[in-house]
């Protein structure tokens, strides 16, 4: 005999249109029991897009002998906007890009591992400097990867821009596709494969885009990374704030915007190649509201020496971006609102 009180497959409808007729989509069925409650990750939905939706339940019927829908009252959400895909300079002004002086006309060409997809490079007023956005496809669309500033007389990057997302820029653990090569952006001769005694420390990190094969293979272009001390340095502290920082990429309406950088302050230099003097990470955490509005901002910074810091917390080297700015002459989020921005680059407390 059924149990009258046993609800089954519960789930969710949800359509573009609010009237119950054009709730067409389901989520896969969430519980069958007793009680419960229950929530979906619904997927592959469009930006900026309003959808309705309403929780759905079957219930036995004991007078017509079989299971019957009961549903609750249609509610509603906004995705929200996608990063916006690299169309001119225009991508230069998304939150997480320094602040740069541009010029000539802009290039672009075919990323290496995706194909169909580009990269997006201008000129700077600085010879021989260029920045260039790299792409990468998610259902189908291009999504930004990271922004990098390249100096061709150091051989080595200024800074990598980047933002990070649980969903936007999801972790399907694809693993570390090891193979250093050319960026197609850069002109090769500005470009070094490493330097003896230094590893190639990443800027943007292979584990933090873990998403497609491809995606992760960008990470290993030779304009996404510098020499950086190994023991005590890239095995230690830096490799702990990495960890630290891929844990902290939020979800919902958040985005954590990262610009990991390099000084060069009395630097050296090997085999025609510049060695930082420092390494750096500037975080900006912002909020979101329905309407992409941006609702809230906090941020820090850190900043090491490039050498041994065996025995120490990445959290001893806490500062605040604006101090950083200070050493860099580099204005970074530029983008933020500067009701929300002052505030933020002011702090050297731990946003997470």
């Amino acid at each position: 005999m059924k149990n009258e009180y046993a609800p089954q497959n519960a789930r969710f409808v949800y359509g573009t249109k609010a009237s119950a007729m054009n709730l067409t989509a389901y989520s896969q069925d969430l519980i069958s029991g007793t009680s419960g409650t229950f929530t979906a990750e619904l997927a592959n939905l469009s930006s900026s897009t309003d959808y309705y939706y309403r929780a759905e339940l079957d219930v036995w019927d004991p007078s017509k002998k079989t299971y019957v829908t009961i549903a609750g009252t249609i509610q509603s959400f906004r995705t929200n906007a996608e990063s916006p895909t690299p169309d001119g300079p225009g991508y230069l002004a998304n939150y997480e890009v320094p602040a740069v002086s541009l010029s000539g006309t802009g290039t672009s060409g075919s990323e290496t591992y995706d194909s169909g997809r580009k990269w997006y490079r201008y000129n700077c007023s600085e010879s021989k400097r260029a920045v260039a956005t790299h792409t990468w496809t998610s259902n189908d669309k291009a999504m930004r990867n990271y922004t990098v500033l390249m100096d061709g007389n150091r051989k080595c990057p200024v800074w990598c821009a980047f933002a990070m997302h649980k969903t936007a820029w999801a972790d399907n653990n694809v693993g570390r596709k090891e193979g250093w090569t050319d960026d197609p952006a850069f002109p090769s001769e500005w470009q070094q494969n490493g330097v003896s005694g230094y590893s190639k420390g990443h800027l943007c990190a292979s584990n933090y885009r873990q998403s497609t094969t491809n995606q992760n293979k960008q990470t290993f272009y030779y304009s996404n990374q510098a020499p950086q001390f190994q023991t005590g340095f890239n095995d230690g502290v830096w490799n702990q704030l990495e960890q630290a920082v891929k844990g902290a990429a939020p979800s919902g309406r958040d985005t954590l915007y990262v610009v990991v950088g390099l000084l060069f302050e009395n630097s050296t230099t090997v085999s025609g190649v510049s060695i930082p003097s420092h390494f750096y990470k500037c975080l900006m955490k912002c909020s979101f509201n329905a309407n992409g509005e941006m609702t809230a901002a906090s941020g820090c910074a850190y900043l090491f020496t490039n050498e041994s810091h065996k025995g120490s917390s990445y959290s001893s080297f806490i500062t605040s971006i604006d101090a950083v700015e200070q050493r860099s002459g580099i204005d970074f989020f530029p983008a933020v609102p500067d009701n929300l921005e002052a505030s933020a680059e002011s702090s050297s407390q731990s946003i997470f």
